[in-house]
């Protein structure tokens, strides 16, 4: 009996470590993050909230990385206008060298500029969503973000027209 619960029990406990220890690791699908970033803002009839991992840093001042080669972003926004129009979509970004333009940079004017692919979903509200400020067409290159560049949290309210706005942008490396 002793020698039909061991191994079960041992093949039980290794896959429990196994599961910890996968879990406790970060997913580094575009490599070694720069910076992640928050976003979260809601207006009278719109909202928007997501996040981005900046990676492959090529260029750097005073230790941060201010452009790179790679990234994702990921967001949500809706905007609706009982009897004029109405629209909620989710967009997904995969940052990259697009038209010779770094897949992220810091832009002269102090915000974040991207290039790369963008996907709506669902893709019937690709044409709404990409009227929407802060949104890209499906292919764009040095597109301005609107996000400025700024370490730390920034509280925002008020500007663009919401009521809450929220910003947090951390440097990794």
């Amino acid at each position: 009996m002793f020698k039909r619960i061991m191994p079960r029990a041992l093949l039980g406990l290794f896959a429990a470590v196994s599961l910890s220890i996968a879990a406790a690791s970060p997913a580094l699908a575009y490599g070694s993050a720069n910076w992640q970033i928050t976003f979260a803002a809601t207006g009278p009839g719109f909202g928007f909230w997501g996040w981005c991992d900046f990676a492959g840093g090529t260029t750097f001042s005073s230790g941060l990385a201010t452009s790179g080669t790679t990234g994702d972003c990921q967001f949500a926004e809706y905007f609706h206008e009982p009897g004029v129009f109405s629209g909620t979509c989710e967009v997904s970004l995969d940052l990259m060298t697009e038209n010779g333009a770094p897949a992220w940079q810091e832009g002269s004017n102090g915000d974040w500029f991207f290039s790369g692919t963008a996907v709506t979903h669902p893709a019937s509200q690709t044409g709404f969503c990409a009227t929407l400020p802060g949104s890209p067409p499906p292919t764009f290159s040095d597109f301005d973000t609107l996000i400025p560049v700024a370490v730390g949290h920034i509280n925002a309210n008020g500007f663009f027209g919401t009521t809450e706005l929220q910003i947090q942008e951390t440097p990794l490396k």
